[in-house]
């Protein structure tokens, strides 16, 4: 195939990506003043730090330091630090899993046990596997599906016998907050808790879920482009520098090399964007989530609720479709309507529709259009034709909001 071809092939998918109503819960999309410098001739050149007059010297290593960059970052990392509570904070990790191995690589070694949320009750799928990659050991968290949090009294049981060395909050399916505080007080203070809060990071900016650090964990792990819209990176934030230093020592001298300047560029800016429109934003995302789950209930379909009768608590609506017969017909039903979403069935093996509500909250959308939605969903789910009411709803939303655009 010539590559005239190709491109044209992805020109073509990238009008297609713009007609679509995307509605899962692990994208979102960049503001136009954040995504401009993704196309920057600086995406060409590494990023060290700003040096001394310009020059960076670790002798006999010297090279260029590009000053105005670092002090784009210091501003974002003053702002972040402020808003998720911590003392210390990197934004050097290329993904949330690259964020992931730096933090378990720093502080376990080969032979220690770690442990995990079971990807059937909402871990993350890449966890296990790098752990028994760098010959680390794992056990699991005991969760309860009732109340969707985890067993406390059992995870110090095992924790102790086990000899676990960190406790690591992957989760990546979840409509509520965890119990923290009652894991601190039963883990006791030596144990290191890491909570990776790739889904929600956003939402914490925002004031609008739990503290993890506040509330006893050592360190959050995340990526940054899904409540947080940001270009796709990592980062890692501690409750205290000792901490940092231990971890940030260890991914100097080789699990980081280029921090790919255009995307710090790109993840400072939106972190700004958080500092000033984060509450806001977050807000109403909650609120989207939760018409949108009254709306789907309103319609005959069962929605996961939280124990506290709510639909949700952050950008993750779970509506239940296990009795729909054939999941590809299912899912197809919903493609062929422009309409993105993801199935699972984490959470008790019941199929569901994962959607999110972080992408269409940042393009304007709000609780009257979240009924619209579910009509869509509806619609979709019964084997309708409505693509082009579909294109036509979504072509009014061509703004990024709570943005610096």
């Amino acid at each position: 195939m010539k590559i005239n071809k190709l491109i044209s092939n992805i020109k073509k998918l990238e009008k297609r990506n713009s007609n679509f109503l995307h509605l899962t819960a692990y994208e979102n999309q960049l503001s136009e003043t954040a995504n401009g410098f993704l196309f920057s001739k600086l995406s060409e050149r590494y990023f060290f730090g700003s040096g001394v007059k310009g020059i960076i010297d670790w002798n006999p290593f010297t090279c260029l330091g590009l000053k105005d960059i670092q002090d784009l970052i210091d501003e974002a990392n003053s702002s972040m630090k402020k808003m998720i509570n911590c003392e210390s904070f990197t934004p050097l990790c290329l993904s949330g899993v690259h964020a992931m191995m730096c933090a378990i690589l720093s502080l376990s070694n080969p032979g220690d046990t770690v442990m995990i949320v079971a990807h059937k009750d909402g871990g993350h799928f890449a966890t296990s596997h790098i752990l028994k990659r760098t010959g680390r050991k794992y056990v699991y968290a005991p969760f309860n599906l009732e109340s969707l949090d985890f067993d406390s009294k059992k995870i110090k049981d095992i924790f102790k016998e086990k000899k676990c060395k960190l406790l690591y909050l992957d989760i990546s399916y979840c409509i509520n907050p965890i119990n923290i505080k009652v894991l601190r007080k039963s883990l006791g203070n030596k144990a290191i808790i890491i909570y990776d809060a790739s889904h929600t990071i956003g939402l914490m900016m925002g004031g609008q879920f739990q503290s993890p650090l506040k509330e006893g964990a050592d360190i959050i792990c995340a990526n940054t482009h899904k409540t947080l819209p940001g270009p796709q990176k990592g980062l890692i934030a501690f409750k205290n520098k000792k901490l940092a230093k231990k971890v940030n020592d260890v991914i100097s001298k080789g699990l980081v090399s280029s921090s790919h300047t255009h995307h710090l560029i790109s993840l400072s800016i939106s972190i700004l964007e958080m500092k000033k429109y984060g509450k806001e934003y977050a807000k109403q995302i909650i609120k989207n989530s939760n018409q949108l789950g009254a709306s789907l209930e309103s319609l005959g379909y069962e929605v996961r609720r939280t124990p506290d009768g709510l639909y949700s608590l952050n950008h993750q609506v779970h509506l239940y479709i296990d009795n729909f017969g054939n999941r590809k017909k299912t899912y197809n039903n919903l493609v062929k309507n422009n309409i993105s979403t993801n199935f699972d069935d984490r959470l008790g093996n019941r199929l569901f529709i994962r959607l999110g509500t972080q992408e269409i909250t940042r393009r304007g959308m709000r609780e009257k259009d979240m009924e619209e939605i579910a009509i869509f969903i509806d619609d979709s789910l019964k084997g309708k034709n409505i693509k082009n009411n579909v294109i036509k709803f979504n072509s009014r939303f061509k703004n990024i909001y709570y943005s610096f655009d």
